[in-house]
């Protein structure tokens, strides 16, 4: 039977929610916190914490001025600010918690996003994230792989950092933090896939179905064959 145009939208906020609980359960949230999210997008990540916390002191931020307009009506109760997640505009210690959702991949440096949420974690605050990684670090990139990877970002946009600082246990030492969780998620990621190709097959996706098509399906393939993992990651801040 085929799916409708509904269920394939509620299965992919569903599975969207599922993961960010998993991002939020890496950064150990408790009611009462300031917290800070990085590439905020539309704001979904916050609107859902400010749902499900209290007494929480919000913030996003984000390039992208345009999403912005949008996340502050989407999550009223939060604070957005247009910045560089790698160059944040934020003092020091400002933060009991950082989230980065879906988006480190875009930024052009892992570690100098690490460095600054290190910079405004509060001593003894936690940061998580989630990435697709690669199964090894600084090696060549083979002609296939770099044929998936190009046609991947056709769809999914331009992945800014590369991995030339290290994994992310490196990482987090040269930004004085500490892994705390690294949870590999790509068997339960997987079948989002087949939700967006079903939609995209709907036209479920405001015209964007031509160009998401293939990208979603090397993006299903790389992930389902291991040329790439999805995986939370959680830090400390001593």
């Amino acid at each position: 039977m085929q799916r409708g145009r509904g269920q394939d939208r509620a299965a992919f906020v569903a599975a969207m929610g599922r993961l960010n609980d998993e991002v939020l359960s890496a950064a150990s949230l408790h009611d009462g916190q300031t917290l800070l999210d990085a590439g905020c997008g539309f704001g979904g990540t916050l609107a859902g914490i400010a749902a499900s916390r209290k007494s929480m002191t919000l913030t996003g931020v984000n390039i992208d001025s345009r999403q912005l307009e949008l996340a502050r009506l989407y999550a009223p109760s939060a604070t957005f600010v247009e910045g560089d997640a790698c160059a944040l505009p934020f003092p020091e210690d400002s933060f009991d918690r950082v989230l980065a959702v879906e988006c480190i991949f875009h930024f052009p440096s892992r570690l100098r996003f690490l460095k600054e949420a290190a910079r405004v974690l509060k001593p003894g605050g936690r940061m998580a994230l989630s990435d697709f990684v690669p199964p090894r670090h600084n090696a060549p990139e083979s002609a296939l792989e770099r044929f998936v990877r190009r046609r991947i970002e056709r769809g999914y946009g331009a992945g800014g950092a590369g991995w030339e600082d290290g994994d992310y246990a490196a990482m987090a030492r040269a930004a004085g933090l500490s892994v705390e969780v690294d949870r590999d998620i790509t068997a339960q990621v997987q079948p989002t896939y087949a939700v967006l190709l079903d939609m995209i097959s709907q036209g479920s996706l405001g015209g964007r179905e031509s160009r998401m098509k293939w990208p979603t399906r090397l993006l299903a393939w790389a992930s389902r064959y291991g040329r790439v993992r999805y995986r939370i990651v959680g830090f400390s801040k001593s």
